[in-house]
């Protein structure tokens, strides 16, 4: 009887743990679903977007904003010229909402424990070199990098990721491949006359400008062809705007891809409306935003977030050395949540759209 009791209270005890676990794990689940409810909340929000001076690499932004998608949409969005440093800076204490910019330093306050959430894209692909006519190197391995001195901007996407790209495949930094930063590319291009560089990597469409204004300059290549896709500006946001202002961001999202559904097929009314907008030249704005016959414009204005990429990217900062953290820290922060609302409401209202439906069958391939 003794013994029997004993087995009786352990076994109401496992029993008792069990109920316990089980409870436990209900609450987990439940608290996860509570976590998400926020994304459910926060329309007819104000929402501050930082853009920087006059670039028309935020042309679907831009578009939007000409064409009356916010209004039509419900997002009641202020646009405000904010330097990019400044913008970060002010997103990471929650008194600016967006900013359309910068994958770098989303990355770099990331890193350092701040809640910078990368929401959706803005450019892909934004790099490009130049060099001198007379460099005659072909640019497809890594192995062709060897041996070059390159200049670049800290703040040029592409020149991470290629550093990341060099190393990954034998190259050792600094000794069979050098970088050093320049402040401006005036710089980089008496660098490159006088021989202190073999390339510089320059930003879309300064390529443009340099080949077809300087007779000893060309673009020989690009570094999304070296390394594969890589993202450029993304569109950021605030922790307040994520977690307070979800779905306003829903409906600034679905705007911005309308923009970007106009840019696409209607180029002539986009390179005028671009056009005011700058006050470039129409050759310029075409070669930027559409490319020539002469011209290959690597910039892809997709506003899908590439959340793979975004990851790839942090991860490549932190093996060259650029930043230091959690490893697994941009996996929380480069979210898909507002992009994929945005694009389901655009496929239900408009079916038959053909941006859409393809941004929708690309979404699993970039996002998973």
């Amino acid at each position: 009887m003794k013994m029997g009791k004993k087995i009786g209270a352990l076994v109401a005890a496992l029993a008792m743990s069990a109920l316990l676990a089980l409870a436990l794990v209900g609450c987990g689940n439940s608290g996860s679903q509570e976590n998400t409810d926020f994304m459910e909340k926060g329309d007819g929000e104000h929402l501050v977007c930082a853009v920087t001076g006059k670039l028309i690499k935020i042309a679907p932004a831009i578009l939007a904003d000409q064409l009356g998608y916010f209004e039509e949409e419900g997002c009641d969005v202020e646009f405000q010229t904010v330097a990019l440093a400044d913008a970060m800076a002010s997103m990471s204490v929650n008194k600016l909402d967006i900013d359309l910019f910068g994958i770098v330093p989303a990355c770099s306050y990331v890193s350092q424990g701040t809640p910078i959430y990368v929401f959706g894209g803005t450019i892909l692909n934004g790099s490009e070199f130049i060099s001198t006519t007379a460099f005659d190197r072909e640019l497809k391995t890594a192995e062709d990098f060897r041996g070059l001195k390159i200049a670049c901007s800290r703040e040029e996407s592409g020149q991470i990721y290629l550093k990341a790209y060099l190393q990954d495949n034998g190259l050792e930094l600094g000794k069979d491949v050098e970088f050093e930063y320049v402040d401006n590319a005036t710089t980089a291009l008496e660098g490159l006359r006088s021989g202190q560089c073999d390339l510089f990597i320059c930003n879309n469409a300064q390529g443009y400008t340099y080949s077809t204004t300087m007779d000893d300059i060309k673009v020989p290549a690009v570094p999304a062809d070296i390394t594969g896709d890589y993202p450029c500006c993304r569109q950021n946001c605030s922790d307040d705007a994520y977690h307070n202002k979800f779905q306003s961001l829903v409906d600034f999202e679905v705007a911005l891809i309308r923009g970007y559904d106009y840019y696409l097929n209607n180029k002539e009314d986009v390179i005028k409306r671009m056009v005011d907008y700058s006050a470039q030249s129409p050759d310029y704005v075409e070669a930027a935003l559409y490319g020539t016959d002469e011209y290959r414009n690597m910039m892809d204005l997709s506003p899908d977030p590439h959340t793979n990429e975004i990851v790839q990217y942090y991860k490549a900062m932190l093996s060259i050395g650029e930043i230091e953290g959690d490893p697994n820290a941009m996996d929380q922060y480069a979210t898909s949540e507002v992009y994929k609302r945005a694009l389901d409401r655009l496929v239900s209202q408009y079916p038959d759209n053909q941006t859409y439906q393809k941004l929708a069958a690309d979404f699993d391939i970039y996002n998973s």
